[in-house]
C-alpha cells in the first residue's frame, strides 16, 4: 500500500491579491487557536460515467487558483500573530500515485498516510497555510487531503473553502458558486502583540502519551433510543427542550469519559487513602465547541471567514467512595442540563467583552479551558473536548464526478479525552471519533453505555454507511450545531 507522490508544484491565486487586501488582519478568535493543520481526506470511489483519473486531477488543479483568488488570505503568509502578508506565495499542491485499492485506505489507521508526508500532529503551518494531496487509487478511485491552518480557519470556513472549490470544478452556475466574506477582526479585533495569550499548541496538558483514535458508529435506531431515555429522566427545566443528537451522544460520550477514569481510579487503589476515607473526587470539565456566528447581532453568514468559534464550558463530579467503588455521578440528563448551562453564559455580554478584548476575562476563558485543577491526592481531573460537525453538508461536495463516499476528519490522534461527531452519509447516523491514551480506550471500549449503544465499524468503501438499513431512517431532526474546528 505505498504512497508514491508524481508531483509536487505551489498553486498561486489566478489573479494577483490588490495592494488594498495585502494586509489581512487576524481576529482576537484566530489569535487563541492553533496553526495546526486541520486534516480532512475525501474519498471518492470510481465512476463509470466519470472515470478519467488524469482528467479529473487536471480539473482539480485548475480549479484551485480561481478558488484562491477568492479565499486569497490562504495563499498568503502569516509574518506574526496579528496578521497575514497575503502576498500570493500560494499554496502547495501534490499528486501521488497510490498501489491499491481506495477501500485498503478506508480504515482509522492508515488513512493519515493520505496527507502529505510532513504533514503531522505537531507541524505548525509556518510556509504554506494550506497542503492539497490528490490520491489516485489504482482501482480508479481519488481521495483529496486538504490540510488547512487552524489559525486562519474553523471548520465552517473550510467547508466553505471545499464546497467553492468544488462549484468552481464542476463549473457551476455563478449563483452556487460560494464567496466568503471578511468580517471577524472587524468584530473582535485582534490584542496587541504585547499581550500574551495561551492556546492548545503551549498546553502540554492535553496532549497524552500513546494516544488512539477509534471510529464508533451509532445509527438511528440507538441515536432515538438514547434521546428517548434522556426524554424519560428529565427533572430539570433546562430539559424541557427535547435533546438532539449531537447533545445525546456528546452526553454519552461524556459520561463515558469519566467513568473510564472512575474505573482508573479504582483499579489503581484510589478510592481511598490509609489514613482517611474520604472520597476521590474526579472533577470532569467538557469543553465544547460553539459555532458563534448565529449567535452574533445581526447574524454572520456562515461563509464568514476565520475561526468564529469559541468554547462553551460544563463541569461535573464523580465522587468514588471506599464502600460504594461503583462511585456517584451525573445521570445522561443532568450532563445535558450542564451542557446547555454551559451555552447559556455564551449571552451579549461574554460577546461584548470578547468584541472589547476584555484581557483579563479572555484569559480566564483560557485558563479555564486549557488547565485543570485537581492536584490534591483527593482530587482527580480531567478535560474533555467535544466538537461537532453534525448537520453541515459534508456530503455535498461534488467536484463533478459524484459525491463523496466518506468524509474524514480526525485523522491524526491528536488530544487525548476529545471527540469529533459527524452525520454518516445518510444523514440519519452519527460517526464519534474518540481519541484516548491507549489505556483509557481499552476501558472506554468495555463501558456498558458504549457497548449498548455503539459499535465499531469501518464504511462500505463505495456507499460509505448507507448500506445498513437501520442508517436509512429515524429522526434526522438537529437543532443548530456546535460547530468545530
Amino acid at each position: 500500500m505505498k504512497v508514491q507522490v508524481i508531483s509536487k508544484e505551489i498553486i498561486k491565486p489566478s489573479t494577483p491579491t490588490p495592494p488594498h487586501l495585502r494586509n489581512f488582519k487576524l481576529s482576537l478568535l484566530d489569535q487563541l487557536l492553533p496553526p495546526f493543520y486541520i486534516p480532512i481526506v475525501i474519498f471518492y470511489p470510481a465512476n463509470d460515467g466519470h472515470n478519467d483519473q488524469t482528467s479529473n486531477a487536471n480539473i482539480l488543479k485548475k480549479s484551485l487558483p480561481e478558488t484562491l483568488t477568492r479565499f486569497y488570505p490562504i495563499a498568503g503568509r502569516m509574518r506574526d500573530n496579528i496578521s497575514i502578508d497575503c502576498n500570493d506565495e500560494g499554496v502547495d499542491y501534490i499528486e501521488a500515485k497510490v498501489n491499491a485499492v481506495m477501500s485498503d485506505f478506508m480504515s482509522v489507521d492508515v488513512v493519515h498516510r493520505l496527507h502529505p508526508s510532513y504533514i503531522t500532529v505537531d507541524v505548525v503551518a509556518k510556509e504554506a497555510q494550506l497542503a492539497v494531496q490528490v490520491n489516485l487509487f489504482a482501482c480508479g478511485g481519488i481521495a483529496i487531503s486538504i490540510c488547512l491552518s487552524h489559525k486562519i480557519a474553523d471548520g465552517c470556513t473550510v467547508l466553505t473553502f471545499i464546497n467553492s472549490w468544488a462549484a468552481t470544478a464542476r463549473v457551476a452556475l455563478n449563483r452556487e458558486i460560494v464567496y466568503p466574506t471578511f468580517d471577524s477582526a472587524a468584530i473582535f479585533p485582534a490584542l496587541p502583540p504585547e499581550v500574551q495569550v495561551s492556546s492548545l499548541e503551549s498546553n502540554n496538558s492535553i496532549r497524552g502519551e500513546n494516544v488512539v483514535t477509534k471510529l464508533f458508529l451509532f445509527n438511528a435506531s440507538k441515536i432515538s433510543a438514547i434521546r428517548a431515555r434522556i426524554a424519560a429522566s428529565r427533572s430539570s427545566n433546562v430539559l424541557s427542550k427535547y435533546p438532539t443528537r449531537s447533545e445525546a451522544i456528546s452526553a454519552l460520550v461524556w459520561k463515558s469519559f469519566m467513568e473510564t477514569s472512575r474505573v482508573k481510579v479504582t483499579r489503581d487503589q484510589y478510592t481511598y487513602s490509609a489514613a482517611s476515607r474520604k472520597p476521590i473526587i474526579i472533577r470532569s470539565r467538557a469543553n465544547f465547541v460553539v459555532n458563534l456566528r448565529p449567535w452574533l447581532s445581526p447574524p454572520l453568514p456562515h461563509v464568514s471567514f476565520g475561526n468564529i468559534i469559541t468554547d462553551a464550558l460544563a463541569e461535573s463530579t464523580i465522587m468514588v467512595f471506599k464502600e460504594s467503588p461503583l462511585g456517584f455521578g451525573e445521570t445522561l440528563d443532568g450532563l445535558i442540563s450542564q451542557l446547555r448551562l454551559g451555552v447559556s453564559k455564551i449571552n451579549d455580554e461574554y460577546i461584548r467583552q470578547l468584541h472589547e478584548g476584555d484581557v483579563e476575562f479572555i484569559k480566564a476563558l483560557e485558563e479555564a479551558s486549557h488547565h485543570s485543577n485537581g492536584e490534591n491526592t483527593d482530587e482527580k481531573a480531567q478535560i474533555c473536548w467535544i466538537s461537532s460537525l453534525c448537520s453541515l453538508p459534508l456530503y455535498e461536495t461534488d467536484f463533478g464526478w459524484g459525491k463523496p463516499s466518506w468524509f474524514v476528519l480526525n485523522t491524526f490522534s491528536e488530544f487525548k479525552n476529545s471527540v469529533f461527531l459527524v452525520d454518516t452519509k445518510c444523514g440519519a447516523g452519527i460517526e464519534a471519533w474518540v481519541s484516548l491514551e491507549e489505556e483509557d480506550m481499552v476501558i472506554f471500549e468495555k463501558d456498558q453505555d458504549i457497548l449498548q449503544y455503539a459499535t465499531l465499524h469501518t464504511p462500505d468503501p463505495v456507499v460509505g454507511f448507507t448500506n445498513y438499513p437501520s442508517l436509512r431512517h429515524g429522526n434526522t431532526t438537529e437543532e443548530p450545531a456546535l460547530s468545530r474546528l
